[in-house]
């Protein structure tokens, strides 16, 4: 298998980084593929996740891995240049309001266009209204506009599903009990990012 370097990126914190982190690295796993995560934002919320699942004995991570996912401190200083720079794909999470969409895609559109064509936003923690409706069609008008990058199928706001993944699980999130609405929502928005990869 050729390397593939997913990077989990973005400006604006709170939008579920490592959240979504943890649902990629889960979804490659359940599909019988070897990851190896690196956890390179401070706070570390993705390694103790990693800790918690080592702690219950299933292991997350394998150093020798083709894949690697790697959630970033950001866009600016050593993530930018190590991660974001090398990665096959940049997925950035963003809450569909104007407060994230001002930052995030104030940053999109302030990188080349190397790095525009890498990446793919995923509208994150969506509730139905009318004014993250607006954001998300806002921000594929933008995407449009400038010809490069892409907008994929979002996660809908589950606080009692999604945030809970990172307390750590013996049993991999896909093959736990999941309602039709996670799992179609999840497979989709996995399945397009198999897609781009071309892990089909």
């Amino acid at each position: 298998m050729t390397k593939k370097l997913i990077a989990i990126s973005g400006d604006k914190g709170g939008v579920g980084k490592s959240s979504l982190t943890a649902l990629l690295s889960e979804w490659m796993l359940y599909r019988d593929r070897q990851i190896k995560v690196v956890d390179a934002d401070p706070n570390q919320t993705t390694q103790t996740w990693i800790d918690k699942c080592s702690e219950m004995g299933r292991e997350i991570s394998d150093r020798k891995a083709d894949i690697t996912i790697v959630d970033t401190a950001g866009t600016s200083g050593s993530s930018l240049i190590k991660y974001i720079k090398n990665a096959d794909l940049i997925i950035v999470p963003f809450k569909p309001h104007v407060a994230d969409l001002e930052v995030v895609i104030g940053w999109f559109l302030s990188v080349k266009t190397s790095i525009q064509e890498k990446v793919a936003f995923v509208p994150n923690m969506v509730s139905k209204t009318r004014e993250q409706a607006t954001g998300v069609e806002e921000a594929r008008k933008i995407v449009k506009d400038e010809g490069t990058g892409r907008i994929l199928s979002g996660l809908a706001e589950r606080k009692a599903v999604y945030p809970p993944v990172l307390n750590g699980s013996l049993t991999n999130f896909f093959e736990s009990k999941l309602d039709r609405n996670t799992r179609q929502e999840t497979e989709l928005l996995f399945t397009e990012i198999d897609k781009i990869l071309g892990l089909e």
